[in-house]
């Protein structure tokens, strides 16, 4: 018996030491996962806000150029009205949250449109599209009207509420969302817009609520993101 312990010990030694190796493995491989998984995400978000400004960017170069110029300047051009509204919202078979199903209308100045650049002044800057009304009289926009509300008050003001966290009241169709994911949707918005200032503020709140580290926000705004 003596014997078979003599043989037995250092043969369990060497278990328990494999088995540690196996645990500090997986443990390794999941501590792997999750920074694969914050990588891909914080490589995702600067890819895609990278992305937004870019075609800011480009779109104000380009509306800026030579050929650029207040509308309907030509003789006989047609010019659109000094109120405009504007019917926003998505298709209906496009997948969309059940709040926010449908369309919004609301209404602005044309002038004040142009002035915001980008989308805005894509469209009301060409009298060509001075008869796109809908039946009812309206300008059509093919987007979302959850935030287009606030971009609206920038466009006018210079200035808007930014999205705070959703928590549901009683029959409530609308889920719950923190804020950074109401942030990540108007950051979309505002590229989609083409309203660089407003772009900037959002990504700038947006990446203070992700990021607490001053290291991390200190790289971003080396990226140019702050």
């Amino acid at each position: 018996r003596r014997e078979r312990l003599v043989v037995l010990t250092p043969r369990a030694i060497s278990l328990q030491r494999w088995w540690r190796v196996v645990r500090g493995d997986k443990i390794a491989r999941k501590l792997r996962s999750v920074v694969d998984r914050a990588s891909a995400e914080h490589r995702s978000l600067v890819a895609e806000l990278l992305a937004l400004r870019a075609a800011c960017d480009e779109s104000a170069a380009r509306q800026a150029g030579p050929q650029a110029g207040p509308p309907g300047r030509a003789s006989g051009a047609k010019r659109f009205e000094m109120w405009v509204s504007l019917q926003v919202g998505l298709p209906e078979e496009a997948e969309q949250p059940p709040a926010f199903t449908g369309t919004q209308v609301f209404s602005a100045r044309s002038a004040v449109l142009r002035r915001a650049g980008g989308y805005l002044l894509d469209f009301f800057g060409d009298s060509a599209n001075v008869g796109c009304k809908t039946d009812g009289g309206h300008y059509r926009i093919e987007r979302s009207w959850k935030h287009f509300e606030a971009v609206l008050d920038y466009v006018r003001d210079g200035s808007c509420a930014l999205p705070a966290a959703y928590s549901p009241k009683s029959q409530d169709n609308r889920r719950a969302s923190s804020e950074e994911e109401e942030l990540r949707e108007f950051v979309r918005e505002a590229g989609f817009y083409r309203i660089r200032p407003l772009l900037d503020l959002a990504t700038s709140r947006l990446l203070h609520c992700r990021y607490s580290s001053p290291r991390m926000l200190s790289l971003l705004a080396e990226r140019g993101l702050l």
